[in-house]
């Protein structure tokens, strides 16, 4: 980690941007990504999640990989499992610069990228020469019906489930519409699936914000999602992003991640898997989101902050936790 605080110093100093793309472009060259990340194997790690075995519960969110090319080198790091994109039907640009702006003093970000990809064709041919050296999901987040049917149907036979994004702050879909009634007709347009599709929800904070995500949710069963991931980014303003305002990620949201899932689990009685997803950067973060009813946790801006290594602090931690719960006590 002392390592990578050095390098991160340098790579800080550039453009997020700019940093971004370099760490993408390295996840490219034929680096021992298995050392590099250092992940443990104890098998009191393995879980499964919607029928789908884990070597151990964390993932990398959607976000980091917008093009599923470097699947490979992140599923060797050590990751459960690795979302790619988000991806959508047609290709996009995304937003004009400034997209991202870092907090470094909260270990946060705040994003207004616009979800640019190569869409979904392209996506398809791309994750299909692409090794698979973990589980991955795709994340997909169409407005439209027809795309969302003719994404999913391309994206499905080269991943093992896909996480449909109900929530991006980015763009309508997930703010500004009737998000039940939407939500319902998607499901209900994919119809039969090969693979377990996970819905990601929004964040809440107020009474009224959690109910209309609980709204969500249930919803989402009711049409046949196998999972729930929680939760997406915050809408915050940000004046020095292009648009003005973006999705907050990062150790800023932690304090609610832990109280959202345990909301939602309990909404849902638990009837299927809830990834958390917001903030988590040690194993006791991990832990707690996992004693409030995870299944699995995601990580993106941790491994921002922490570098590689955070893969290994997170699997390592875990495991002992798990040890010394099950140690007998000694009198």
């Amino acid at each position: 980690m002392d390592l990578y605080r050095t390098v991160r110093r340098a790579l800080f100093a550039l453009p997020p941007e700019t940093t971004h793309h370099f760490a993408h472009t390295a996840l490219g060259l034929p680096l021992p990504w298995e050392r590099i990340g250092g992940a443990g194997t104890d098998p009191a790690l393995r879980t499964s999640l919607a029928g789908i075995d884990l070597a151990n519960p964390i993932g990398l969110a959607a976000g980091f990989d917008k093009t599923g090319r470097r699947l490979d080198a992140l599923g060797r790091l050590g990751f459960g499992y690795v979302v790619a994109g988000t991806f959508t039907r047609a290709p996009r640009r995304g937003n004009p610069r400034q997209t991202i702006v870092r907090y470094e003093h909260r270990s946060s970000m705040v994003n207004a990228m616009g979800l640019p990809n190569p869409g979904a064709v392209a996506a398809a041919r791309t994750l299909a020469g692409t090794p698979r050296t973990s589980p991955r999901f795709a994340s997909i987040a169409d407005e439209a019906v027809h795309d969302v049917v003719e994404t999913h149907a391309l994206l499905e036979p080269h991943v093992d489930a896909i996480e449909l994004n109900a929530s991006c702050p980015n763009v309508s879909w997930g703010r500004d519409r009737d998000n039940e009634a939407h939500l319902a007709e998607l499901l209900a347009a994919v119809g039969a699936r090969r693979t377990p599709l996970f819905v990601k929800l929004p964040p809440f904070r107020w009474d009224a914000e959690r109910d209309a995500v609980l709204a969500v949710a249930s919803v989402a069963i009711d049409g046949g999602a196998d999972g729930l991931t929680c939760s997406n980014t915050r809408l915050v303003r940000e004046r020095r992003l292009s648009r003005g305002e973006g999705g907050l990620s990062g150790r800023a949201l932690l304090d609610e991640t832990p109280r959202i899932v345990e909301r939602v689990v309990t909404a849902t009685r638990g009837d299927v898997p809830v990834n958390a997803c917001g903030g988590v950067g040690s194993a006791a973060e991990a832990r707690m989101c996992l004693d409030a009813g995870a299944a699995t946790v995601q990580i993106y801006t941790a491994l921002i902050f922490q570098g590689p290594r955070v893969v290994r602090s997170l699997t390592s931690g875990l495991a002992s936790a798990l040890h010394d719960v099950e140690a007998p006590v000694v009198r």
